[in-house]
């Protein structure tokens, strides 16, 4: 049985989530955060009375699921079908996104791309082996008066990396999404001249780990290890917070694995992400993980 999920559910999905730490931080950071009962989206399958799947469709049209019982899959994909506002982007490990797709692609709509996704980890130990100078001072978290151009090279980055133009689906959405980020101080960047050359985004953590992504170079700056710097730079200071960092790319972007092995990020999984048309506009689900530079 597939049911929304309530808030006295919460001990039980962070049970099954933690038993993948790496893989579901974003959906034990969401629920931890208090989501269930408060926002829509948030489903469990059930079996003999237990909780075997959870899984989530953002008001934006990500999706993310964790399951540990086979028959969860067709059950899954049949609710999804049901909703009102079908998934646009959905992304997770490789050993349930595959079998959920094998399920739920007969009642999806036409599919723009799939791609493969290693999933990376850092520690402490792997970025001083790497041996790259951090050089912290040159990184900071953005301000509200950054907005602009944090918005603006986020909805580069997205179309970018996706070839999904978020921002264009409802810019002011867009906005009210980065500025409350900026608030929280997850956006960081770093300037040259005056001019932005580099910015990342701080995501969800859990007690193992935390996730960065929305890693951006200004496409005539790239080359000159702005990335690689940066990057470096923040995985020093998270490091002093967080036993590890997370992050995933698309497999074929040569160009940003080169840079996170550089830092010392080895691959620890591997996502799937598949990206739908979408018969309507929806508002952004959050920063990918393209990266250059």
């Amino acid at each position: 049985m597939v049911r929304p999920l309530a808030e006295g559910d919460a001990a039980e999905a962070l049970a099954l989530l933690r038993a993948r730490p790496l893989a579901n931080v974003f959906l034990e950071h969401l629920i931890r955060s208090g989501a269930l009962g408060r926002m829509p989206g948030l489903f469990g399958c059930e079996r003999d009375g237990r909780l075997v799947a959870v899984l989530m469709v953002a008001p934006g049209g990500g999706m993310a699921l964790e399951v540990v019982a086979d028959q969860a899959f067709a059950l899954l994909a049949e609710r999804v079908a049901k909703l009102e506002r079908a998934p646009r982007h959905i992304v997770g490990c490789e050993s349930v996104t595959v079998p959920f797709w094998r399920a739920y692609q007969p009642l999806a709509g036409p599919l723009r791309w799939l791609r493969r996704e290693p999933l990376y980890r850092i520690d402490r130990e792997r970025l001083r082996a790497a041996g790259v100078a951090t050089r912290r001072a040159k990184l900071r978290r953005a301000r509200e008066s950054d907005l602009e151009t944090v918005v603006l090279h986020s909805a580069r980055q997205h179309l970018e990396d996706l070839g999904d133009d978020r921002y264009a689906a409802d810019p002011e959405g867009f906005r009210v999404g980065h500025r409350s980020d900026l608030r929280d101080g997850r956006w960081w960047l770093a300037r040259e001249a005056g001019r932005l050359c580099f910015q990342v985004h701080v995501g969800p953590h859990n007690d193992h780990t935390v996730q960065i992504g929305g890693v951006f170079t200004p496409p005539d700056l790239r080359g000159r290890g702005l990335a690689t710097r940066g990057v470096a730079a923040l995985v020093d200071w998270l490091l002093d917070f967080h036993p590890s960092v997370t992050l995933f790319c698309d497999e074929a972007n040569q160009t940003a694995r080169r840079v996170y092995e550089r830092v010392g990020f080895e691959v620890v999984a591997h996502n799937r992400s598949y990206l739908l048309d979408a018969s309507a506009s929806c508002p952004p689900s959050g920063p990918s993980n393209r990266m250059a530079g």
